[in-house]
Formats: C-alpha cells, sequence, structure tokens
C-alpha cells in the first residue's frame, strides 16, 4: 500500500490511476499467496480455501476506508487551523498545495509583513490558532520583529508555535523553495559530507543489485538486440555524455530506442515522439530501455538512487536557466531518484525546475533509510 501511494492524498480516490494500482495491488497480493501456500503442500497452516474470501473483506474494508477518509478530507474535519505571515510566491504555492493535499492543515489567511497586529490577533483569538508559518523573506529580519510585531503577538498568546517557512514548506511538500536558497546559512546544508558509513552501506546496495540485475536480466539482452536491429538500421545500445557528481562526463548506456543519431539532436520528449521506433516505445513503457544502465551503476558512475544524470548540452542549458543547479553535482547520479518518482519526465525549464526542487530535498535529506523508501516507491512506476 505504501508502495502504491494509497497513503497519500496525491492518489485521488475513484480515479482511474487510484483503481489501476489497486488491480495491480490485489493481483500481486494473490499472486504472493498463492505462490506462498499452494506450493508448498507439506505447510502445517495453509489457508487455501479463504485465500479469496480475505481478498474481497481486505476489498470492502480497504475501499470504505479510503472514501470515508476523503470525505473527511472534504469536510476539513479535525484539520489544524493555521495562518502565513509574510508574503512571497512560495507562500501562495503552499497554501494551494496544502488545500489541495493535505489532511492536517486548513490555511486561514495570508498577513503581508505591513499587516495590522489586531487583525492577526483577532484570528488568532477568534480561530483558536495554535501555529503560524512566518516566512523569511530577504526582509525578514528587519521586518518581522518590527511591522509585525511577533513579540507582541507572541505576548499575547503564550502558547502560540512559531515555525520557519522553509522547514515547513520542506516538511509538507518534500521539496525546496528554490528561490529561498539565497540564504547562506540555509545553503550551507547542502554541502555536508556524507557519513562513511552511509556511503559504505549505499555501494554495497549499489553493487549487490546492478549484479543481481545484469545475472537475472541478462537472458532478455539478446532478444532486445535482435528486436532494435530487425525494426530499424543502427547500434544496439544509445551512448551519450551525461554529467556525474563533481560535473565529470560518463558515458551513459541505454539501448537505442529511437531511430538512429535522432537522441543527439532532441531535447525535449515532446519532441521526440515522432523518432522513437516501435520497439523503442514497448521498451520505453516497460523500462527496459533502463536495463544497461546496471553496467554504469558497477563501475561507479551511477548509483541506484540519486538525482537522474543530464545530457552534457542540455546541463547548460539548465545552469543557465535555473539557480543553484550546481548543487546537484553534490553526490552521484542516479538510476532513479526522489525527482522521478514524484513527477513525470520534464518537458520545457519550467518543469526541470519543479523536478529540480525534489532534486535538492534529496541532497539535503539523503540517509539510506531515505535511499529505501525511493527504491521501494520506484517499483510503482515499474508495475505501473
Amino acid at each position: 500500500l505504501f508502495i502504491f501511494n494509497f497513503y497519500s492524498f496525491k492518489l485521488k480516490t475513484g480515479t482511474y490511476p487510484f483503481f489501476r494500482y489497486f488491480l495491480i495491488y490485489i493481483f500481486l497480493s494473490i499472486f504472493s499467496g498463492i505462490l506462498f501456500f499452494y506450493l508448498q503442500p507439506k505447510l502445517a497452516i495453509a489457508p487455501k480455501t479463504i485465500l479469496i474470501l480475505e481478498v474481497v473483506i481486505f476489498c470492502i474494508l480497504f475501499l470504505g476506508w479510503r472514501f470515508v477518509f476523503d470525505w473527511l478530507f472534504r469536510k476539513n474535519i479535525k484539520k489544524e487551523k493555521i495562518i502565513f505571515l509574510g508574503f512571497s510566491p512560495e507562500v501562495k504555492e503552499l497554501r494551494e498545495y496544502l488545500e489541495k493535499f493535505s489532511s492536517r492543515y486548513k490555511v486561514l489567511g495570508i498577513y503581508p509583513e505591513n499587516s495590522d497586529n489586531l487583525k492577526i490577533k483577532e484570528i488568532i483569538k477568534k480561530e483558536k490558532i495554535k501555529r503560524i508559518i512566518v516566512s523569511e523573506s530577504p526582509s525578514f529580519k528587519e521586518i518581522a520583529l518590527d511591522a509585525l510585531n511577533l513579540r507582541d503577538i507572541l505576548f499575547s498568546f503564550p502558547s502560540l508555535k512559531i515555525e520557519n517557512f522553509i522547514k515547513f514548506y520542506e516538511v509538507n511538500t518534500q521539496r525546496v523553495p528554490l528561490s529561498l536558497l539565497s540564504n547562506s546559512n540555509y545553503l550551507e546544508e547542502f554541502y555536508k559530507e556524507e557519513e562513511r558509513t552511509y556511503t559504505i552501506l549505499k555501494r554495497i546496495f549499489d553493487i549487490f543489485f546492478s549484479s543481481l540485475g545484469v545475472l537475472v536480466l541478462a537472458i532478455f539482452y539478446p532478444f532486445i538486440a535482435l528486436a532494435i536491429k530487425l525494426d530499424s538500421s543502427g547500434p544496439v545500445f544509445f551512448i551519450q555524455k551525461r554529467l556525474g557528481k563533481k560535473r565529470k562526463p560518463f558515458d551513459f548506456y541505454k539501448f537505442r530506442t529511437m531511430v538512429n543519431s535522432s537522441e543527439e539532436n532532441e531535447k525535449w520528449r515532446v519532441e521526440e515522439k515522432k523518432y522513437v521506433t516501435r520497439v523503442g516505445k514497448f521498451l520505453r513503457k516497460t523500462h527496459l530501455d533502463e536495463l544497461p544502465q546496471f553496467l554504469n551503476i558497477l563501475k561507479g558512475d551511477l548509483s541506484f538512487i540519486g538525482p537522474r544524470p543530464e545530457w552534457e548540452k542540455l546541463a547548460k542549458t539548465f545552469e543557465k536557466e535555473i539557480p543553484f543547479y550546481f548543487l546537484r553535482y553534490q553526490v552521484k547520479p542516479g538510476f532513479t531518484g526522489w525527482a522521478q518518482i514524484n513527477l513525470p519526465p520534464s518537458l520545457s525549464v519550467e518543469e526541470a525546475k519543479e523536478k529540480f526542487k525534489y532534486d535538492l530535498y534529496y541532497i539535503k535529506h539523503r540517509s539510506f533509510l531515505f535511499d529505501m523508501i525511493i527504491f521501494l516507491k520506484s517499483l510503482r512506476k515499474v508495475f505501473g
């Protein structure tokens, strides 16, 4: 359930993706149950006769829970009321995000730096607000304690919780507010050294699973290669220069999915479609075109988890258009990443900027546990 995002409001109940993932989950559950119980006849306890009944009961209870919880969400039942002090585009963005996805918070208003203190006090008292979020705008230090008179508000409501906007934004969206990176103290958090234990565990994980992937899936390689050659002329593999850690270029391997040489000339997937071969469409849909990247992982160019490496020519565009893009080179790129499981492939610089916010969140909060969460959630992409 966690892998298929059933605990998140981003997956809306009753939609096509919801039922598609639900059916996949049920199929995998039944299949694993059959493997476990029916293939072990000597097992002392084997509830073969009630397996289907268990599935039916689970479906009724689970769907009932989701629809009831959705109704409670729409009615704003038991949501904590909050207000924002200080205005910025990110504050507006976060308010919209919370209104759409949060089951915990209800935003009652945004009050700019020059707001009347009496109005703020009135709404805090009337709505029994227990938490306010203070935006760290460039003028925060000069304005917040003066124009907002935050001290006066705190004296009037001693139990009131004050939260920093950046941290609140990160916790609730799992991404980083890009335009607020100008704060030098905040910027330093992206330059932390990785713990040695984490680095060793990550490399062991990479070597083990990439070796396993090469050995188990090697049987498909000849058939994929033959299909590519029969479908169109050109090499079996597509090799492209991409940028790794510390901006070091490396050869990135994929099975070729487009007419030969087209992949070097196109930037965005929306422009690529007319060049994708018939076999290429299947390989992309099933992610089989990515299999050669196990070799990149074994070589140490890639990790299983990390920001996806960008084509060298495209990276130069992003470095010019996206602030602080250089922070991406602080970590080894990955086969899959936090941005990849949250957003589809980017079709413009603006969409690439949104994905970069997720990459920054990963860079700042990376850990072996976080890597495992991303790895498990990536399975949804494979099965979905």
